[in-house]
């Protein structure tokens, strides 16, 4: 019988090596994944959040108060301040509106701080049974003779007396006020393009009062800031290349999978880019609101409705700056408070020709009622007093030579 071959051990074959890693751990056991995780979340948040939470909360407060501190100083009423009461010279010449906005504008973005960012000016023009009164206010950070000075150089003549200025009242119980604001959207210019003086018609509508009536017409100017500037670009640069300019639609817009379609050639957009370069090129940019005010010392329906067709006589008067943009008139509550305090609130932007438009002397020599400056008295030059006394003492002498 044949032995048997003892049969020799097998060696055991190697388990298969598993991986190590958070996936493997996530796949093999979930439960435990979630709750490891759930565990240094809560670790984490203790020994962060006690620390973050007081400082982003500082933060949040901090920007709320200097939020709040920037509204209030632009919706405060205005303290103090100067008026500029000015009398019309002999001849006005019509750009020399451009040269005042040029001086004015350093002199209104001198002086910044918290509660006021820039200074600011109101050009008024008040009708009443008097006449035309032209005068500027200055608020009490700037300097009113500087604005008198800016006056007096833009136009040679004009005659500037300050004195401190007083809270304007319209007169009677009846009133009719608002604001003027721009139709369309700011990149698009008011009409400048005047053959004749464009204030010829609005001081037609304020003037001719009787006697306890008064209309009062504000163009508020600062100096605007680098944000509406940007924005005039912006949109500038938008029409131009058909992308939108708000965030919304920019997001939306770079989420599309399909490419933008080619913007189709339109003449009207291509006027309204020449338009919008040509605003934001037109330096310097102001901010600028427009408020009117009417009122009437005698009660009655009969007067109610005699105020009513004034206001909109005064406010149609604007209309001879429609262009690609215009002027609505906007009733809201609290505009004789406005009015009345010269507080800015919101503007629009402006550049340096529009608002050239709105506040100027009239260089119209047919209006009436306007206040005209008198004859300046100068010394006559050093050359004419020499001569004369040359002449006097020549005379002075052949007088002797006689006698």
């Amino acid at each position: 019988m044949p032995s048997s071959i003892p049969a020799s051990p097998s060696e055991p074959a190697p388990s298969p090596s598993l991986p190590h890693g958070p996936l493997t751990h996530f796949l093999a056991h979930p439960d435990a994944w979630w709750k490891d995780l759930g565990n240094h979340l809560v670790h984490f948040a203790n020994q962060v959040l006690p620390i973050t939470v007081p400082g982003v909360i500082a933060v949040l407060g901090l920007v709320a108060t200097w939020a709040a501190v920037r509204l209030l100083g632009r919706l405060r009423p205005p303290s103090g301040g100067q008026l500029v009461e000015v009398a019309m010279p002999a001849v006005v010449e019509a750009k020399g509106a451009l040269a005042f906005l040029r001086n004015l504008h350093p002199v209104l973005a001198g002086k910044r701080h918290l509660l006021r960012p820039t200074g600011r000016g109101v050009f008024e023009m008040e009708g009443s049974g008097d006449g035309i009164g032209l005068r500027l206010w200055a608020s009490a950070d700037i300097s009113a003779h500087a604005v008198a000075r800016a006056v007096s150089s833009a136009w040679p003549g004009a005659q500037c007396h300050v004195r401190d200025a007083h809270r304007t009242k319209l007169a009677g119980p009846l009133t009719s006020c608002g604001e003027l604001r721009l139709a369309a959207p700011a990149w698009l210019p008011l009409g400048t393009d005047h053959v004749v003086d464009p204030l010829r018609t609005v001081i037609g509508a304020l003037g001719s009062w009787d006697s306890g009536q008064q209309g009062l017409v504000q163009v508020l100017v600062r100096p605007a800031g680098a944000r509406p500037t940007r924005m005039l670009v912006r949109a500038a640069r938008s029409l131009q290349t058909g992308r939108p300019s708000a965030l919304v639609p920019r997001v939306l817009a770079a989420w599309r999978s399909a490419p933008a379609r080619p913007a189709v050639p339109d003449p009207m957009r291509t006027a309204d880019v020449r338009h919008a370069v040509h605003k934001a090129s037109d330096l310097p940019v102001f901010d600028v609101a427009v408020r009117y005010g009417l009122s009437c010392a005698q009660p009655g329906r009969g007067a109610r409705r005699h105020l009513r067709a004034r206001s909109h006589e005064l406010t149609a008067a604007f209309g001879v700056y429609a262009g690609r943009n215009h002027f609505v008139a906007q009733h809201r509550s609290g505009s004789r408070r406005r009015l009345e305090r010269r507080v800015f609130g919101r503007g629009q932007v402006l550049g340096l020709s529009e608002v050239a438009a709105l506040a100027h002397l009239p260089y119209d020599e047919m209006i009436p009622g306007l206040a005209h400056s008198s004859a300046a008295a100068v010394a006559p030059p050093p050359g004419v007093l020499a001569a004369s006394r040359r002449q006097d003492s020549t005379g002075w002498e052949d007088d002797n030579a006689y006698f």
